[in-house]
C-alpha cells in the first residue's frame, strides 16, 4: 500500500492503552487513504491516454475556524525557540524546556511502577508546557 496524507488510529489512544499489557502482542487498525490502482486503456499513438482529461469537484465553505487552528498549529510546529537570558525566570504555560525524563508504567493505586520502554525515556527531551500537551 502506498498511503497518501497521514494515517490515524481508528480506536482512541485511551481504548489502545487499556487493551495494552506488556510483553503481549498489541493489534492496532489504522485508517489511511491510498494511491487508487488505475487502468489506462491503450490508444495508439497515444503515451499519456490521460492527457486532456477534465473532471468537476465542490469546494467546501470556508471554515474561519478550522483554519486559525491549522495556523497556530503551524505557528508552533514551525516556532524558533530562543533561550531564557535570566535562569531564574519561571517557565509558564506555553513555554518550552528540555527535560531528561524517564518513563514509568503506573500501578493500580497511581504509584510508579515498572519502567516503560526507552521509547519513553530520554535526555534533551523538548516539552512544550499546556494542559493536553503532554502526559498529564
Amino acid at each position: 500500500l502506498e498511503p497518501i496524507g497521514q494515517p490515524s488510529l481508528v480506536a482512541s489512544a485511551e481504548e489502545l492503552a487499556a487493551d495494552f499489557v506488556p510483553g503481549e502482542d498489541l493489534e492496532v487498525t489504522i485508517r489511511c487513504d491510498v494511491w487508487p490502482e488505475i487502468q489506462w486503456k491503450e490508444f495508439e499513438g497515444k503515451d499519456k491516454p490521460y492527457l486532456g482529461l477534465t473532471g468537476t469537484y465542490k469546494r467546501k465553505p470556508f471554515n474561519q475556524e478550522r483554519f486559525d487552528a491549522a495556523l497556530r498549529d503551524l505557528t508552533e510546529r514551525y516556532a524558533k525557540l530562543e533561550p531564557i537570558a535570566d535562569e531564574s525566570q519561571s517557565l509558564v504555560m506555553g513555554d518550552a524546556c528540555k527535560v531528561n525524563m524517564v518513563g514509568y508504567m503506573a500501578t493500580a493505586d497511581g504509584e510508579k511502577g515498572e519502567p516503560l520502554p526507552d521509547a519513553a525515556s530520554g535526555d534533551d527531551v523538548e516539552v512544550i508546557l499546556g494542559s493536553g500537551r503532554y502526559m498529564e
